[in-house]
């Protein structure tokens, strides 16, 4: 089975996925790790931005696993804290913002799927990745909410923020994602769209829950 979790950043897509794969003992694709990865190459590296094709050229592998995903830099398995940045973020925006960059990311990601159960999180599974997924997610929240998730997130890595300025990004990354002339950001027309505002993790999962269990007695009886 195939199963995609898409939306914008900090919507809970991530904790939802994690959660997901691990119940149903499904290997998670975290795309926006891998993303956050390249961003991570390009700022160390100092690659000029139309030179993003250098970035294949590095010693990256990626493992999906029960409730993580790996991502293993030249032997060394990368830290995600140290990709949970504000610049390594932006840098991996910019590079987002490439079509031929998510195109070439894109075919990456089917590569290491190939014909395996797997739940894909990200911005694109539904629509560019796994688009013949039988069930596709797209989790959603208020861009306050979402910035108050993220700040509360920070906060907790000890790092000094602004709810304000965290807030601001988000709208202005909306507005750019969504304004993108090729790969815009929006659902997959059959996704099946929560709005996790206000809701626990545990809500939401039970609900995707409910939710794979009625395809799943669908299909049997089709």
């Amino acid at each position: 089975m195939k199963i995609t979790i898409d939306g914008p950043s900090a919507s809970g897509k991530s904790t939802i996925a994690k959660k997901l794969s691990l119940v149903l003992g499904i290997p998670y694709l975290e795309t926006g790790l891998v993303y956050r990865t390249f961003g991570y190459l390009l700022k160390v590296k100092n690659f000029p931005l139309e030179r993003w094709e250098l970035l294949f050229e590095e010693s990256l592998q990626v493992v999906p696993e029960v409730g993580r995903t790996i991502v293993i830099v030249e032997g060394k398995v990368v830290d995600e804290e140290e990709l949970k940045t504000e610049e390594v973020a932006k840098y991996a925006s910019l590079l987002g913002a490439i079509p031929e960059f998510r195109e070439r990311i894109n075919s990456f990601f089917r590569s290491i799927i190939n014909d395996r159960q797997v739940i894909v999180e990200g911005r694109d599974g539904g629509t560019h990745i796994v688009p013949e997924a039988p069930l596709k997610f797209f989790i959603t929240a208020s861009p306050e909410e979402r910035a108050r998730r993220r700040y509360e997130q920070l906060k907790a890595l000890g790092k000094e923020v602004s709810y304000e300025e965290i807030l601001k990004q988000i709208l202005e990354r909306d507005k750019r994602d969504a304004e993108r002339p090729k790969y815009p950001f929006k659902p997959a027309e059959d996704a099946i769209i929560i709005d996790t505002t206000g809701k626990t993790p545990e809500e939401v999962l039970e609900y995707i829950l409910n939710e794979i269990k009625k395809f799943s007695e669908f299909s049997q009886r089709s």
